[in-house]
């Protein structure tokens, strides 16, 4: 990997961060929970492929950590989603 695409993921990393932060501070909602999760998710992946290395290693290993980090997002989502008629 070229130290430009580092620096490319590196601020994306940040940028997503302080937009995450932003709108978890203060605001609520399906659809805030959704963008926050979807921001966890990218930069998971992320860091899983590129910076762990494992974007060009074989099945199942990148596999088994990109599920174990949807399961984790699936079960904050579950608990943290509002739920309608409540």
């Amino acid at each position: 990997m070229t130290t430009r695409r580092i620096d490319q993921i590196w601020i994306f990393l940040l940028l997503a961060t302080g937009v995450a932060w932003w709108l978890g501070e203060g605001r609520g909602g399906f659809d805030v929970t959704l963008l926050v999760l979807g921001l966890a998710l990218a930069k998971g992946s992320l860091v899983i492929l590129d910076y762990m290395g494992l974007r060009g290693v074989r099945a199942p290993w990148p596999w088994v950590v990109l599920g174990w980090l949807a399961l984790v997002l699936v079960v904050i989502g579950v608990c943290f989603l509002p739920r309608s008629g409540a």
